[in-house]
């Protein structure tokens, strides 16, 4: 697992958040269908992504000899299950059409506080997280 495949998924992260985040709300139920395709390739990209910092990364920084490398691993893997938890219950929701019809507004609210703490996660792993590899 090479890191410049992790960044390239990052990449695509946030591009798919950016064309999420660009949809004007007045566009939003008429883009519901569009969306939740969307929203089920954000999932999918995020799933293989947090797979191989599951099984490649985060055992390797894991059994660091650095206690301060291995503290900064554990500390990043127990804030990601919140965040994981989070998006899957984002995923749920509005990976169906309907709901985002229903109440654009919510969904526009749910999608800014996801894409939030999905944007500080990547800039947090790009700065602090993944430069741990090159020691």
């Amino acid at each position: 697992m090479s890191i410049s495949l992790l960044l390239k998924q990052h990449v695509q992260i946030s591009e798919i958040l950016q064309e999420l985040m660009s949809i004007p709300q007045e566009g939003l139920a008429e883009k519901a269908f569009e969306i939740s395709k969307k929203i089920g390739q954000l999932a999918g990209v995020l799933k293989f992504h947090l797979q191989s910092e599951d099984k490649f990364l985060y055992p390797k920084l894991m059994k660091h000899e650095s206690s301060h490398i291995r503290d900064t691993a554990f500390a990043f893997t127990d804030e990601m299950g919140n965040l994981g938890e989070k998006f899957e219950a984002f995923k749920a929701t509005y990976i169906q059409p309907k709901n985002i019809k229903a109440a654009p507004e919510k969904f526009k609210q749910d999608l800014d506080s996801i894409a939030t703490a999905l944007k500080i996660r990547i800039e947090r792993e790009d700065r602090k997280l993944y430069p741990l590899l090159d020691r």
